[in-house]
């Protein structure tokens, strides 16, 4: 866009009543070519001309996982009386579930191996075998108040505790003694108050030493009591055979009842052999059964976690049952169960290496409440646990938990809801927005692509029809030039490491600049974690760099990829060029350093695209060729553990579970020293964000272009800031702002984002991250002066929140950050008060400590109590339409409520809703602002089928804004149809809000989707007063075919009012955010293939005869950042 009109005062900082524009804090940039670009999104539209890797049809398989020990029988029972019911609805009679090519197995658990080593039954013990198993020698069941026995041999004995009835010792002893010196050995049984077994531990004996053993008596039924004593190791293999994995006692614990079939009636079968019957001890064989499921019937690894206090008991077990998934279907376990795991065979964290291994996802039914039954805390190394164990199964295989399921309909639904989104697919699209403010001969548009057919991506230029503003065929593509490239001449950037000095540094992306740790990743197995050769390591870092000679049957047999650039599904295209923020030339922004010098010096600059992509990396390419000039690793995603690390990425089996640089970058001009410019300069600073991929962002000085160079890697490589240092960061799906704030300190401004990992009194909860530019210069940081946080207090570790992007407000007019808003994963928008130079004054704008209070929250009523409405786009921010002498700040906040980052995210159909919220500074006391203060919006016309919608006018629905205390509205809101959602920010143009919904395909299977565009007064989130679009796509802005015909009042009256929506065509698919380039809005969307050259979406004519005409409203950091 032109530069806006701010007024009088100031080029930046005043602002003009007639726009209601917010002072702004930069100006709106101009550039050349088009900042945001589109993320198409191609599951199940793959070009038949891709066939890496293809495959065809959407295919899911299920497998049932039931615990059988005695208190699931009513569970067991719900399943199996409505098995047919569940299986015909997955089979594709659920529309959730259209067109599935699903198959079914069906598994058992019971007590763990531990449990069964003598042979299972009463007479079964920890490490003693009765030889029935197959384990020698047999030991001696002893029983009776009194025993002697001889140590024929000296060393360690096994003691194992066995109550014949199951309910334990209750305060029995076992008291062994030298029979010679009366010297007690040991005093075992403590704490065996519950189950059938319990390990007493290990004795030390002396060869040829007699020793009485007794029991107490008196307190419980000390008939009950059994115990065997045996030498340690007396059950193993020797080390020189092959080990058996002892099936017979694995298969005690875990049973394959049915292996994958399509057969249903094979199913219901399978399920009638579910028995509730066994299970001494309360722990189960849980995490037993989800390993043997993920490694079909493979050998544990016979140690115990570090830290485990226990005795452990795994001595590598193995069922040899295969359940038999098939390559390329999507793959889940429904497990059922109401008591936590043993952890002496197989810990939580082996589970999920073998399930992670496969891409399995666990969707957990567990018949007791959170924190307890399956979801008990209870930690296999011997810390404390902080989340439940069915908790950190579901959640790290991005699966769901279901508590207190019980009944024939819960149990159905809860099966239904958690294989939906167990197999769901999700995508995204990421909006287009413009270089220049008008349409120009050299005005460009750039759009990213997906394939995932084979995970390649792709992004192109488009040129712009200077008169018409159509888009025309492609001017370049990125992924052809970079297969092109020599990958030795590609200037790859990470943070790497200095033998000299011991820690991290700037480095190329070559071997020897890697530290040991770094180097371990890349010489990692897939699927695993065995080190392999270093030459293979060597291959893998080659092949990250683009080259091809490993792939598919050539050499070390790679993952064959469509193309060298890696699929760009999240992040959006950032074109910066000359330097263009028009900061202004006073003491706060460079003190005699004036930020138009630095514009001159850098006016011949050329322009440069900003990209993050899944192949790893964070890329740069030259705006006029599309000839890549910059890549950065970043160096926080290096890991050696399965399904993390840079090592997956060539795995022939890699299926996009493991994300990486898929977040946004921003890029922008600040007064700064780094470590090649230790006195402070104007530099154009690049901060990158990884999205879904990682907990981490980086920063990246991008002020010269053409010296991008490996051996500047000191210069460019600013620092990184990650969960490593402060673990309340989660996941980087925010979209950062960079703001002078009021203590003269450049910073980052960031919401934590979900899945933190912090264990404090902090942990889980909405945080705002204000990270300095020079803070990490050093290598370290330090709260409270390198950064710092401002947490809302909403969240747990149990129930974890996350703080999304922020808009960040001028409110004095001087160019410094005074207000930031944000909202969260809980429903609530924030407003943040930045206006102090004391940073300890920053905080919430109302309330304090344990009264915190959000600016609103958001949610519904549901059938089973609230549920909050998500937000996780950034807010629109504009002054008060109408009030112009309102309570400070009079700012109105506009959100959209949904989101659309996980796989469970595809069938949600919760109501969801965009809102319009007044901030008049907020109340420190009363209850939270909730829908309640608000003004419904209703919909006159909702037409899917002609693709109409209509709200009621300002003349039909205005809110009280100046009512009396009590009675006073706060804004207003529009409630959208059932799966619908806003995924993507607003823009404020002539008093109109344009936004744009998606609405997800409904079957798991489907891809697609379709949405809304929407235009709606600010004022009331109705209908315009006149047409805001051209509707009928004519060409032209006119009452005939732009607007609806309303009859009000009494006599009726009929008048005109602009249409509020339009439904994009069916082929179009789902909606990105809207963008707006003079008066022509365009929307890219979903729905094309890779093979298309043309421009994916739609655009239309806006009201208004200037094809320049400004973008209304305060601009946040985040748009400033781009141009429309």
């Amino acid at each position: 866009m032109d530069r806006e009109d701010y007024g009088p005062t100031h080029p930046c900082y005043g602002w003009t009543k007639n726009n209601q524009s917010i002072p702004v804090i930069t100006c709106a940039i101009r550039f050349r070519v088009v900042l945001l670009a589109t993320a198409v999104v191609l599951l199940g539209m793959l070009s038949p001309s891709h066939t890496l890797g293809q495959t065809t049809g959407c295919s899911a398989d299920v497998v049932f996982l039931m615990d059988n020990t005695g208190s699931m029988w009513g569970m067991i029972n719900s399943t199996r009386t409505n098995a047919t019911e569940i299986l015909n609805k997955i089979s594709g009679g659920d529309e959730r579930f259209e067109g599935i090519d699903v198959q079914y197995g069906v598994a058992t658990y019971w007590g763990d191996p531990r449990e069964h080593v003598g042979g299972g039954g009463s007479t079964a013990s920890y490490h003693c075998s009765d030889g029935s198993a197959g384990v020698a020698p047999a030991p001696t069941q002893f029983s009776g108040s009194s025993n002697t026995i001889a140590a024929l041999d000296g060393g360690d004995y096994y003691v194992d505790l066995i109550d014949t009835w199951g309910d334990g010792w209750h305060g029995n002893r076992l008291t062994i003694k030298n029979a010679a010196t009366n010297a007690t050995v040991a005093v075992l049984g403590a704490g065996f108050s519950s189950g059938r077994y319990m390990s007493g531990g290990t004795v030390n004996l002396v060869a040829g030493n007699s020793y009485t053993v007794t029991y107490s008596t008196g307190y419980w039924w000390h008939s009950e009591i059994r115990w065997r004593i045996c030498p340690v190791g007396s059950g193993e293999t020797e080390d020189e055979e092959e080990p058996t994995g002892y099936p017979e006692i694995a298969r005690e614990a875990f049973k394959v009842n049915q292996a994958m079939t399509a057969d249903k009636s094979e199913i219901t079968t399978a399920m009638a052999e579910w028995s509730a019957s066994g299970g001494g001890d309360l722990p189960e064989a849980n995490f037993f059964a989800l390993h043997q499921l993920a490694t079909e019937g493979g050998m544990t690894d016979g140690n115990c976690e570090p830290g485990f206090t226990g005795t452990c008991t795994d001595l590598g077990y193995k069922t040899d049952y295969s359940i038999g998934w098939r390559e390329g279907a999507g793959k889940i376990i429904v497990w059922f169960g109401d008591a936590r795991s043993h952890c002496t065979t197989v810990s939580a964290n082996e589970a999920l290496a073998a399930l992670k291994t496969k891409n399995i996802v666990v969707a957990a039914i567990n018949t007791r409440s959170g924190n307890s039954g399956i979801d008990q805390k209870y930690s296999c190394d011997g810390s404390t646990a902080t989340v439940g164990q069915a908790s950190h199964i579901t959640i790290e295989t991005k699966g769901t938990l279901t508590n207190n399921v019980s009944g024939s309909t819960g149990t159905v639904n809860a099966i239904l809801d958690a294989v939906s989104k167990g197999i769901a697919q999700v995508g995204s699209a990421a909006a287009v927005s413009f270089s220049s403010g008008k349409l120009e001969t050299s005005t460009h548009l750039y759009q990213s692509f997906f394939d995932a057919s084979d995970w390649s991506g792709d992004l192109r230029a488009f040129q712009l029809d200077p008169e018409t503003g159509s888009v025309a065929s492609s001017v370049w593509k990125a992924a052809e030039l970079l297969d092109a490239k020599n990958p030795d001449n590609r200037v790859i950037l990470t943070m790497g490491w200095d033998d000299d000095t011991s820690g991290e540094v700037p480095a190329p992306f070559r071997w020897d600049s890697l530290s040991s740790a770094q180097k371990k990743d890349l010489r990692t197995e897939h699927g695993g974690t065995k080190e392999e050769a270093e030459s293979k390591g060597q291959a893998r870092l080659a092949y990250l760099r683009g080259d091809r000679t490993n792939e598919g049957t050539a050499g070390y047999q790679f993952r064959l990829r469509g193309s060298v650039l890696g699929d760009i599904w999240h992040s959006s295209p950032i074109y910066y060029g000359k330097p263009n923020q028009e900061w202004p030339d006073t003491p706060a922004f460079g003190d005699g350093d004036k930020y138009s010098d630095f514009q001159a010096s850098q006016a011949t600059r050329h322009g440069v695209v900003y990209v993050g992509s899944n192949g790893g990396m964070l890329h740069a390419f030259h705006a006029d060729t599309g000839e890549e000039i910059l890549a950065y690793v970043p160096g926080n995603l290096y890991s050696d553990t399965v399904g993390n690390g840079y090592h997956q990425l060539s795995d022939p089996n890699f299926e996009h579970t493991s994300l990486y640089v898929d977040g946004t970058p921003r890029v922008t001009d600040a007064h700064i020293k780094t470590r090649a410019y230790p006195v402070e300069s104007w530099r154009s600073v690049l901060i990158g964000t990884q999205g879904a991929g990682g907990s981490g962002l980086f920063a990246l000085d991008v002020t010269d272009p053409s010296a991008f160079d490996e051996s500047s890697a000191n210069e460019i490589v600013l620092w990184e800031f990650s969960d490593s240092d402060d673990p309340h960061l989660g996941k980087t799906y925010s979209r950062p702002d960079v703001a002078l704030l009021n203590n003269g300190k450049w910073a980052v401004i960031i919401g934590n984002g979900p899945e933190d990992t912090a264990t404090d009194s902090d942990a889980g909860e909405a945080q705002l991250f204000i990270i300095t530019l020079e803070g990490g210069l050093d290598g370290t940081w330090t709260e409270g002066t390198d950064y710092w946080r401002i947490t809302t207090n909403v969240g747990e570790e149990s129930n974890r929140n996350g703080l999304f992007s922020p808009a960040t407000v001028d409110l004095d007019g001087n160019g410094t950050a005074d207000r930031v808003y944000a909202g969260d994963l809980h429903g609530r928008m924030w407003a943040f008060d930045l206006s102090s130079s004391n940073p300890s004054h920053w905080g919430l704008s109302a309330g304090g400590g344990s009264s915190t209070k959000p600016l609103f929250h958001a949610f519904v009523s549901g059938a089973t109590g609230t549920v909050d409405q998500p937000i996780t786009t950034e807010p629109t921010i504009a002054y008060h339409p109408t009030i112009e002498d309102g309570p400070a700040p009079n700012l109105m906040v506009f959100f959209g409520t949904g989101k659309f980052l996980d796989e469970a995210d595809k069938t949600d159909l919760n109501q969801q809703s965009y809102y319009g919220i007044w901030d008049t500074g907020h109340r420190s006391s009363g209850g939270d602002l909730t829908r309640a203060n608000l003004a419904a919006q209703s919909f006159i016309v909702n037409d899917s089928t002609t693709g109409e919608r209509v709200l009621q006018p300002i003349s039909e629905m205005s809110p009280d804004y100046e009512g009396t205390e009590g009675s006073r509205q706060f804004g207003w809101y529009i409630d959208l149809d059932a799966g619908e959602r806003v995924a993507s920010r607003s823009l404020f143009r002539l008093g109109i809000l344009h936004f744009n919904t998606i609405i997800p395909d409904s079957s798991v299977c489907a891809s697609g989707g379709t949405g809304w565009e929407m235009a709606v007064e600010s004022e009331n989130g109705g209908s315009p007063k006149e047409a805001s679009f051209d509707f009928n796509q004519d060409g032209a802005i006119a009452i005939l075919g732009d607007t609806y015909t309303i009859t009000t009042g009494s006599p009726p009256t009929a008048s005109t009012v602009g249409y509020a929506g339009q439904k994009l065509d069916a082929d179009k698919g789902m909606p990105a955010g809207p963008a707006i380039i003079g008066n022509r809005l365009y929307t890219s969307s979903t729905g094309t293939d890779a093979s298309s050259t043309d421009f994916v979406g739609s655009d239309k004519l806006l009201a208004g005869d200037d094809p320049s005409a400004s973008l209304d409203g305060r601009r946040s950091w985040q748009e400033l950042s781009k141009s429309y």
